[in-house]
């Protein structure tokens, strides 16, 4: 099953995703907490499908840690750039170009975790959003990890705000569908949402995380902090960012859960 919306598939063949959350330090913010709660839970040398790695950065990050890691995304500009690193590298079990909807190349229960850092927010069809979860969870091994990260719907009103104020009637869609008319690229939820959902599917909620956090209140603050202010910055950030009042306000959620 491919994804259907082409929508995407330009999004991403016009940026580089590679640079996306090293570009400044709030940017970073990002990949420091989603590594920060993988690798206290990870267990070594574990077999990881990465299922939408976009560029790749989990993926490499992961692999040179030492886990066995399978890296796929649907874009080919991404996959490129993947099997770049691996011919440098060697570092990945395999690259391949491909859809979270469709991981039949894979066996049953075969995966100590399975990522699906992107999928989720890019699938208007709620049936889509399912299909991606369950078939992550098909290729996941008992008790095994599963990691998905979300957009939270109240917190991106703060980024698009000059455009909802400007159109109320877009505003109360999004608010209503989690997704509006001028873009139906990004599908934004909520940290219940999530939760439930998961839940349904058979998954024990360890870490529900604000990913980024505060970003788009303190973007300036915290990209003007020296090396080492951010530094103290971040290990607050881990502290705080399950607290459900700053996950409410965080562009990027991400549960972390166990396969029962």
């Amino acid at each position: 099953m491919e994804i259907q919306n082409n929508d995407i598939y330009d999004f991403y063949n016009n940026i580089d995703e590679d640079k996306r959350l090293k570009r400044t330090k709030v940017n970073r913010i990002e990949f420091l907490t989603t590594t920060y709660f993988l690798d206290k839970i990870l267990k070594p040398n574990s077999r990881i499908l990465d299922a939408c790695a976009g560029a790749g950065i989990y993926a490499y990050y992961l692999a040179e840690k030492g886990h066995k890691v399978t890296a796929g995304d649907l874009i080919q500009k991404n996959v490129d750039v993947m099997k770049s690193i691996q011919e440098k590298s060697n570092l990945f079990e395999k690259v391949y170009k491909g859809s979270i909807l469709d991981l039949s190349q894979f066996e049953d229960c075969s995966f100590d975790m399975v990522l699906n850092l992107g999928s989720f927010y890019h699938l208007i069809d709620g049936n889509e959003r399912k299909q991606s979860i369950k078939e992550s969870l098909r290729v996941l091994k008992p008790n095994g990890i599963y990691a998905m990260s979300y957009i939270n719907r109240y917190a991106n009103i703060i980024k698009y705000r000059e455009m909802f104020v400007e159109d109320f009637t877009l505003l109360n869609e999004y608010l209503e569908k989690g997704f509006h008319e001028k873009n139906k690229i990004f599908y934004a939820s909520n940290p219940e949402e999530v939760e439930a959902l998961l839940k349904q599917h058979g998954i024990q909620k360890i870490h529900n995380i604000a990913t980024d956090g505060m970003k788009f209140i303190i973007r300036d603050t915290v990209n003007e902090l020296s090396d080492t202010d951010f530094e103290k910055w971040m290990n607050l950030h881990y502290k705080t960012c399950e607290d459900k009042s700053i996950l409410g306000t965080s562009e990027h959620g991400l549960l972390i859960g166990k396969k029962l």
